[in-house]
């Protein structure tokens, strides 16, 4: 028989004497994609020292590493990273901060100050005997004023008259964008008359002093300030052009049920946390508001506080003011309209779950795991882990990975997908009830949205439906300790705690291998595979000089395993440093070392001859390119 392709990979599964010709019983460091028997090459030392725990961070072009077992996440060009055990980090531009804040506890005080009841009217009467006002319909506005601080305005109009006879209509009003502006005078004659108005009898509660503008000339002016109720003015010159305007800004914007809220915010992401509870109603007509802050965050991230504000016209929560992370206090005195009109998101936006695991990405949303609880943020928001965007499993989760129609959730011993198209219309699937992933370290995309990972059985694969078994057929059951994966050059790599590395090939046609490359972990960056050894990565298969493989043939009975054989030469082709076994029935009968490039003829010794099978054990740093070997003719016996 002629042996000329090695190509086939591992197979245990079955007899030595069922498998295939180009497969092994023992296949270790074999450069498969040569066809023959050729040793893959050693490691090549980069200089890059990092800890176990690593990961190339692409956007950054740099290797982030720890000590302890870490999950590393690369999403929106951040880093996104978990021990398992404590808080799970974020990582830009050199910085760690917190994935998510946590949100400020103390509920805001608010206090309401310089309260100024609006007045409920005043006396006018009209004049005829003096001033220069003419006949006109004028707009005024009636303001009870305490400390700076004006109160709702109460608005009347006079009405155009000639005579003493007055008429004129009035009500406060909340002044905003629709009724802070006054008529132009419409007046019956062109010409000035004799007319004043005079004003007097205040009625309501006088603050500190009271304040009447007219609007004259596109704005309203100030016409005279009262210091006590008893006191009268007339108003009877027309030109006021010279009198102090109206600064709007002095005008309470309050008339509700007031609340306010804050939440902690860095401006240079946009990370913002949930907010405080709710602060007490507060019952507002005039003045303004004070609002207390009462806490300050110790997060380095944070840069600022957001101040909302409900009631009033304002239906949801909106933002009144973003302040510096330090300010405890506040004075609120903007109009409903001044406001800034963004409404508060961030309700239930809560920090990252302490000891969350297995960081994973699908649908913009960022998913991890604690205990037997999925737990997942909104799309596009991965600070955010509101409390119920969660699935509860019957067991602990082991492992996530994205596929392409949603998520693979395990457990130890079963297999489940999480679907939907958002956060609050995910759902589970049992894929299947016997297979699960034994850990998180072995998961990893070998094609597009298709996983491969370690169970209690071997590797398994899924692309988001059934789940099959890729090993069984080959190597039976297989018990696996994984401490890293990665896939390269289409060959997914299973790195176990022993140092030895089971490798899935699909390059070519789909086989198993084992290598053994003296790492510790290995890790994909830049379409490079690494091994990671002693503080120091290695690109792996660069070096010039070869490993040395481990090959077992199969069991060649000639069709026949219960006949005698005789074996008698066996003729090698081979180059470089090799030791062959010569094997029958199931024990070395003599042993080769081959040397330089040639056809070795070697003898099998006359007393060791006979069997019933043959098998050839190979190990060195050189090729082999055939073997071939004769048997004698069947016989009985």
């Amino acid at each position: 028989m002629k042996l000329q392709q090695f190509d086939g990979g591992v197979a245990t599964r079955l007899e030595p004497q069922l498998l295939n010709n180009n497969q092994g019983v023992v296949y270790e460091n074999i450069d498969n994609a040569k066809g023959v028997l050729v040793p893959i090459k050693d490691k090549l030392a980069t200089g890059i020292e990092v800890a176990r725990y690593n990961k190339y961070y692409r956007y950054g072009e740099e290797w982030l590493s720890s000590d302890v077992v870490t999950d590393y996440l690369e999403f929106q060009r951040k880093m996104y990273l978990t021990d398992r055990v404590n808080r799970p980090q974020k990582y830009f531009e050199g910085v760690y901060n917190f994935l998510g804040i946590i949100r400020p506890v103390s509920k805001c005080i608010t206090t309401n100050n310089n309260k100024a009841v609006p007045l409920e009217d005043i006396t006018v009467l009209n004049k005829t005997d003096s001033g220069d006002l003419p006949a006109a319909d004028f707009d005024y506005l009636l303001f009870n004023v305490s400390g700076d601080v004006y109160s709702t305005p109460f608005r009347f109009t006079v009405y155009a008259s000639t005579t003493t006879a007055t008429r004129a209509s009035g009500e406060v009003i909340n002044f905003n964008e629709t009724t802070r502006f006054g008529r132009n005078p419409i007046t019956t004659e062109n010409t000035p008359t004799n007319r004043a108005i005079k004003f007097e009898e205040l009625k309501g509660n006088l603050a500190d002093s009271a304040k009447i503008y007219r609007w004259y000339d596109g704005a309203w002016r100030l016409v005279t300030e009262f210091t006590d109720k008893t006191d009268d003015y007339l108003d009877a010159t027309y030109d006021i052009s010279a009198n102090e305007e109206l600064d709007e800004d002095k005008i309470t914007p309050f008339n509700g049920t007031y609340q306010y809220v804050y939440t902690f915010y860095n401006s240079n992401d946009g990370t913002e946390s949930a907010p405080n509870t709710v602060s007490d109603e507060l019952e507002v007509d005039s003045g303004n508001i004070t609002v207390t802050l009462p806490n300050n965050s110790t997060d380095s991230q944070v840069t600022h506080k957001r101040l909302y504000r409900l009631g009033g016209n304002v239906a949801q929560f909106t933002l009144v003011e973003e302040l510096d992370e330090s300010i405890t206090s506040y004075v609120d005195n903007l109009m409903d309209t001044e406001l800034d009109g963004r409404l508060l998101e961030s309700d239930n936006y809560y920090e990252a779950p302490i000891g969350l695991q297995f960081l994973s990405e699908s649908y913009a949303m960022l998913f991890g795991a604690i205990g037997s609880s999925l737990r997942f943020t909104p799309i596009g928001k991965p600070n955010a882990w509101p409390p119920e965007y969660e699935i509860q499993f019957d067991q602990d989760i082991t492992g996530l990975g994205p596929v392409a129609n949603g998520v693979l959730v395990f457990t130890r011993t079963k297999t489940f997908i999480v679907t939907g198209t958002g956060p609050t219309s995910l759902a589970q699937q049992t894929l299947r009830g016997d297979q699960g992933c034994i850990a998180f370290e072995s998961i990893a995309e070998a094609r597009a949205g298709t996983l491969i990972w370690a169970s209690e059985d071997g590797l398994c694969t899924s692309s988001g439906n059934n789940v099959q078994s890729l090993t069984k057929g080959f190597l039976g059951e297989l018990k696996l300790t994984p401490v890293s994966s990665a896939v390269n050059d289409e060959v997914y790599y299973c790195h176990n705690d022993d140092g030895s590395i089971l490798a899935w090939d699909y390059r070519f046609q789909t086989i198993p291998k084992y290598l053994n490359l003296q790492t510790e972990a290995l890790t994909v960056a830049l379409g490079e595979l690494y091994g990671y050894y002693e503080g120091e990565l290695y690109l792996l298969y660069k070096d010039t000089s070869n490993l040395s493989f481990k090959y077992k043939s199969p069991r060649f009975v000639e069709g026949s395993f219960s006949n005698h054989k005789t074996y008698k030469k066996v003729y090698v082709r081979s180059e470089g440093d090799i030791i062959l076994n010569i094997i029958i029935d199931d024990e070395v009968v003599t042993t080769f070392d081959l040397t330089g490039k040639e056809t070795h003829q070697l003898q099998v010794p006359q007393q060791l001859q006979r069997g019933y099978s043959i098998q050839f054990e190979i190990e060195g740093t050189g090729t082999i390119h055939e073997i071939e070997y004769t048997a004698s003719p069947r016989q009985n016996g």
